[in-house]
C-alpha cells in the first residue's frame, strides 16, 4: 500500500483527501506579528476576512522539523510513500523535502519513497493528488511513482483575480499596471507553466474573464469530457458558481468540484482568486 503526502498547496475538498487517506503539511502563513499555520490554524475563511480588512499575509515553507517527523513515521513503519510537492519554482519546500528525504533513506534503505515536484499549484496540485491517489489504488508503488512522474506538467492551471492590489504587492503587476487595471476594471488571466506562475491576458470585465477561460478550455476538451476539475475560490463562491454553470453548458465532466483555495496562493493573489485545474491531452 502506498502513502501519499502532499502539502496545503494542494486545494481539494478535505473529504475527498481524508478519503484517501494523504498527510497534508501546512505552510506558514504571517500576518504582522502573528504566526499561522494553513488550514490548521488559519482557515481560508479567516485568511480572506483578514485581507478584506486590510492583512497583507507572507507564507513560508513547510516547517523542517514537520517534514522530518512525517518523513521519519513512514520510514520507522516500513511504509512506502510518495511526497507530491507544490512547485519547487514557487516553494523551497520541494528541495528541504528531497534533501531530509535522502539523509532518511540512508538509515532505512529498504522503504521505497520518492519526492516529486507536481508542478503545479492550488487546485492544480489538488488534482495531481487525488488522480495519483485514485491510480495508486490499483497499481503497485513502482507503477504509481512512474504514473506521478510522467503526469507532471500535464495539468492546466487558469487563474484570474477580482484586484490586482495583491499581485502588485508581490511584485506580478507594476503599481502603475495596478492602478491603470483598476480604473479600467482590467483582470489578469495566469496559467502556470512548469512551474511558474505566468500572466497570459489582460482582459477587460469579470464576465469576460469567465469566457475566456471557457474558451481556453477547448484545447483538452478530451480530458475535460468524462474528467473531473476543481475549482478554487478566495471566498468567492458565487463566481466559482457561474463558472461551474458556464462549463456545464459546453463541456461534460465527470465533475466539477468547488474548494476554497488556501494561502498559499490566495495569500498573494488576493480575495475574489478564481482557480480551476483540468488536464490536458496527451
Amino acid at each position: 500500500m502506498v502513502r501519499f503526502i502532499t502539502d496545503s498547496g494542494a486545494d481539494a475538498p478535505q473529504e475527498l483527501l481524508d478519503a484517501h487517506d494523504i498527510t497534508i503539511m501546512p505552510f506558514g502563513v504571517l500576518i504582522g506579528d502573528d504566526t499561522y499555520f494553513d488550514g490548521e490554524t488559519i482557515s481560508p475563511e479567516e485568511l480572506y476576512a483578514k485581507m478584506r480588512d486590510g492583512a497583507a499575509p507572507k507564507t513560508f515553507q513547510v516547517e523542517v522539523t514537520r517534514i522530518a517527523e512525517v518523513f521519519k513515521a513512514h520510514f520507522e513503519q516500513g511504509e512506502p510513500f510518495l511526497y507530491l510537492a507544490f512547485s519547487s519554482d514557487l516553494s523551497g519546500t520541494y528541495q528541504t523535502a528531497t534533501m531530509l528525504a535522502e539523509e532518511l533513506a540512508e538509515q532505512y534503505p529498504d522503504v521505497p519513497y520518492a519526492v516529486i515536484d507536481t508542478k503545479t499549484a492550488s487546485t492544480g496540485q489538488g488534482l495531481f493528488v487525488l488522480d495519483v491517489a485514485t491510480f495508486a489504488k490499483t497499481h503497485t508503488f513502482d507503477e504509481t511513482k512512474a504514473y506521478a512522474e510522467q503526469k507532471v506538467n500535464s495539468i492546466r492551471h487558469l487563474f484570474t483575480v477580482e484586484s490586482l492590489e495583491y499581485l502588485m504587492r508581490g511584485g506580478r503587476v507594476s503599481r502603475a499596471s495596478a492602478f491603470i487595471g483598476g480604473l479600467l476594471s482590467i483582470l489578469p488571466l495566469l496559467t502556470v507553466e512548469d512551474g511558474k506562475l505566468i500572466p497570459k491576458e489582460k482582459i477587460r470585465g469579470q464576465k469576460k474573464v469567465m469566457n475566456r477561460i471557457v474558451e481556453w478550455m477547448e484545447e483538452a476538451r478530451p480530458m475535460i469530457d468524462g474528467h473531473r476539475i476543481i475549482i478554487g475560490h478566495g471566498d468567492s463562491i458565487e463566481r466559482a458558481e457561474m463558472l461551474k454553470q458556464l462549463i456545464e453548458a459546453h463541456f461534460h465532466p465527470s465533475e466539477i468540484l468547488i474548494t476554497f483555495a488556501g494561502a498559499a496562493i490566495g495569500s498573494h493573489t488576493g480575495p475574489g482568486l478564481i482557480v480551476i485545474a483540468y488536464d490536458l491531452p496527451a
